[in-house]
Parts: structure tokens; C-alpha cells; sequence
């Protein structure tokens, strides 16, 4: 089934998340942007609450009783949260509208934002593990365009054409300004991503774009195709037969180009069926930063047939 109506309403946790983030840091900070914290408070009322909320209580909400859930279920909890959220969005942007703001007050806009920031990345998390998947059961196939056509009328109408693209970029645009990018890998130490990379069952090389080998996983480990400490350093041509050289060469220039993002192979090796992949790695301006190359052996999923779920390991 189609669920387009499930991408729109993640779509726009993504922009709500994200500004809570950028806010979160700009809070502590000891020299504050009100301007920037004001403008993350609208995109929090005005996306967050007039739009995404109105989506789910005046549509998605609603079909999901039609079909049979109970309101005293997860959306009747859904709706105290968003009460909450819309008290808590008033009290700032009734504070911001001070031109005077006192130490004290700041402190305490300070306090119930985290307090506020909370309550909402566990609402956004509730929805988007709980109630979704749950409401997929409820959902008829002649809802799922109905749901996704509501709430594009929604947004047209709260915010104007083009709303989500308008507000994610505008938040994009303040994380940039900001200059702190959101880092999902920042938190964690390099030895855990080490040790996460090497737990895949995949070989990952990583190739700058200079064209020179920059990392591989697996260091200490059995590998398909053998490397050592010694070819970090060395240019990727020098890691490749020469009767495969050129294609090499040609797949790299075109995807310095933007010719292409990605090159897909599949080979037989040592009782191995290997599927070997390149993939561009660019930065969110589309510049080139370098190219992926995992390689897999794909011989135990070939057999595969019907399901094996999660709750099967029990």
C-alpha cells in the first residue's frame, strides 16, 4: 500500500526535530540570537502546530476512530501531548514578545524549553514507532489518498503553496548559519564507530577526492579482498588490476562530474557470490568528497524465500 500520507507526517517531524536541535544549542549558548531563537519558535507554531498538528487532528486522527481505534488509546494520549506542546509554544512566544527580558525569565524560558523539548522528541518518537505502525492496521487503501490529498489542503491553506519546502529550507538555512551541522555521529567515540562499521557484514573502503585509499574496516579482520595499513595513503588506481584500470578511472571522473552517483557489480569469487558496490559521497552542497566501495558476499540471502519476522526469534 502506498503510504505517502506516513512520509508527509515523518517529513515533517524531520523539520520539527530539527529545529528543536538548532534552538537546544542556541539556548546554550551565553550570547543568544533572539532573532534566530524567535524565528525556530515561529517555525515551531507555525509548521509544527497550525500545520502538522492540524494534519493529524482534523484528518489523520479522526479516519484512524472511523476505522475502528480506540480514542482511549495512543491518540487520546496524542492529543493531551499536543495540548501541552500548544501551552507550552503560547508561554514563548509570549515571552520572546518582551522587549525587556529579565535573567530570571530567561532562566526559566531556558528551563521549560528543555522541558518542552522533551515532551515533543518523545511525542515525535510515539508517532513514528507506535501510532503509525499501528494505524496502518486501521487504514483502508481508499484513506491513503484521501489522508495525503487532506493534507496537502492543510498546509495550502495554513501556510501557503510549497510550505514544507519553504520551511525546510529555511531551516536548513539557519542550521548552516548557525555552523553547527547536526551530527548524529558527533556523541559517540571513534572505537564505537570502528566497532559498528566492522560489526556490518559488508568490506566498506573509503576513497577521498584526491583518489587516495583514506580507510577500510575490518583491519584486524578476515576480508574478502585483503588490505593492510599499508594501502592507506596510496592512490586507488594502485589497488586495481590494469584490465580494470580505465573502468576505474571512468567511474570516479564521472562521478566527480555529477555524472553519476553510484556502480553496481556482481561476481563470482572463491565459492563467493560478490556484490560490489561505488557509491559518490558529496556534501550538502552536491561537491564530491569521495566514493564508498562495499563489497558483500550475497550467496546466503540468494535462497531466500517468504518472511522471517522479528518475533520469530522467539
Amino acid at each position: 500500500m502506498n503510504e505517502l500520507y506516513i512520509t508527509m507526517l515523518m517529513n515533517d517531524h524531520s523539520i520539527i526535530e530539527k529545529a528543536l536541535v538548532i534552538l537546544e544549542r542556541q539556548l546554550q549558548k551565553k550570547r543568544k540570537n533572539w532573532l534566530t531563537i524567535q524565528t525556530l519558535i515561529d517555525v515551531l507554531w507555525d509548521y509544527g502546530e497550525t500545520c502538522h498538528n492540524m494534519k493529524e487532528e482534523k484528518v489523520y486522527f479522526p479516519t484512524l476512530l472511523e476505522r475502528g481505534m480506540p480514542e482511549s488509546g495512543p491518540i487520546g494520549v496524542m492529543l493531551k501531548e499536543h495540548q501541552a506542546e500548544r501551552d507550552y509554544l503560547t508561554k514563548f512566544k509570549e515571552f520572546l514578545a518582551k522587549e525587556q527580558k529579565s535573567e530570571e525569565e530567561i532562566n526559566q524560558f531556558v528551563t521549560e524549553f528543555s522541558d518542552y523539548a522533551n515532551l515533543t522528541k518523545d511525542h515525535i518518537w510515539k508517532e513514528n514507532d507506535i501510532l503509525y505502525p499501528m494505524g496502518r492496521k486501521f487504514i483502508q487503501p481508499n484513506d491513503v489518498p484521501y489522508l495525503a490529498n487532506e493534507f496537502k489542503r492543510i498546509e495550502r491553506e495554513s501556510l501557503g503553496e510549497g510550505a514544507y519546502t519553504r520551511y525546510k529550507t529555511l531551516v536548513d538555512a539557519l542550521e548552516k548559519e548557525s555552523g553547527e551541522r547536526i551530527d548524529l555521529l558527533a556523541s559517540l567515540p571513534t572505537e564505537i564507530i570502528g566497532n559498528m562499521l566492522d560489526a556490518l557484514p559488508i568490506e566498506i573502503t573509503f576513497v577521498d577526492a584526491e583518489d587516495r585509499v583514506r580507510y577500510f574496516n575490518k583491519l584486524d579482520k578476515d576480508k574478502i579482498f585483503a588490505r593492510t595499513l599499508s594501502v592507506i595513503g596510496r592512490l586507488v588506481q594502485q589497488c586495481h588490476p590494469p584490465k580494470s584500470l580505465h573502468l576505474v578511472n571512468k567511474i570516479i571522473q564521472e562521478m566527480k562530474e555529477g555524472k553519476r552517483d553510484q556502480a553496481t557489480f556482481w561476481i563470482h569469487f572463491n565459492g563467493m557470490y560478490l556484490f560490489i558496490a561505488y557509491y559518490a559521497v558529496r556534501n550538502e552542497n552536491g561537491e564530491y568528497q569521495g566514493v564508498v566501495e562495499m563489497v558483500q558476499d550475497i550467496n546466503p540471502y540468494r535462497t531466500l524465500e517468504g518472511e522471517k519476522r522479528l518475533l520469530d526469534e522467539q
